[in-house]
């Protein structure tokens, strides 16, 4: 286990499971006008960084809110054109805190739907992202 996974299960033990679980879901329902919900794999690119999730983001028009690990931490950033950057800072009491950060883009394919493709850092881990409209 990596050191991102081993300090989210340590604030997450702090934190309680049902505690963050309904701050990413407020998180991620809350400041869009118009938004789209969209899901994906987030999927290791580096070894001993965990194995893959499935991502949530909602987008909206200027901003969005991304959970790359199934409710343990949501990062929040801006959208500008098809450019994604976003970033998170998830702390434990007595402890530096983990940053996570996301840079994607917006694809539009000629022979489908739009998808999103970029990738999640913290530390020595990274993760990349495809993420499809649900």
């Amino acid at each position: 286990m990596g050191c991102l996974q081993r300090g989210i299960l340590l604030s997450l033990s702090l934190l309680g499971m049902t505690g963050c679980v309904h701050a990413i879901t407020a998180t991620l329902q809350s400041g869009f006008r118009t938004s789209d919900q969209w899901a994906g794999p987030v999927t290791p690119i580096v070894p001993n960084c965990g194995g893959r999730t499935t991502g949530q983001m909602t987008l909206g028009a200027k901003e969005f809110s991304f959970d790359p690990f199934g409710s343990i931490i949501a990062i929040q950033g801006n959208v500008e054109k098809d450019r994604l950057e976003g970033s998170a800072i998830q702390a434990a009491p007595g402890q530096q805190g983990i940053a996570i950060r996301f840079v994607g883009t917006i694809g539009h394919p000629a022979n489908g739907p739009p998808v999103i493709q970029g990738t999640v850092k913290s530390g020595q881990c990274a993760w990349a992202v495809t993420l499809h409209r649900d």
